[in-house]
């Protein structure tokens, strides 16, 4: 992707998207200890299942740092003529680009 703005937008829109998760998950987790403190021992696996969502919302943040660091060399580290310094330093694959799992394990098949 070369466009930086819309780079930016898909930055925004996976920070908001793995927020949601943790919010979701922390305040269901508080609801479950709540409901912990009242002596309800099955809930402590329930609890433990939302902490972990939490961790995992958390991993949207390697990925976003992956595009602000693509981002940072699109706008920084362009020479004068304003091409890139290295064409093949795309990052991850954007939703919709790149191949998809079978297209790849085919391609390693062979």
């Amino acid at each position: 992707m070369s466009d930086p703005l819309a780079l930016l937008e898909l930055i925004r829109q996976e920070i908001e998207a793995g927020v949601d998760v943790i919010l979701t998950a922390a305040t269901a987790g508080l609801q479950e200890l709540a409901a912990i403190s009242e002596g309800d021992a099955a809930m402590a696996g329930r609890l433990e299942a939302h902490l972990l969502q939490i961790l995992e919302g958390c991993a949207f943040q390697d990925l976003t740092g992956q595009r602000l660091e693509q981002l940072g060399a699109m706008l920084g580290d362009q020479p004068a003529g304003g091409r890139r310094v290295d064409p093949l330093l795309n990052g991850p694959a954007l939703r919709g680009q790149g191949l998809d799992q079978t297209t790849a394990d085919r391609l390693l098949e062979s």
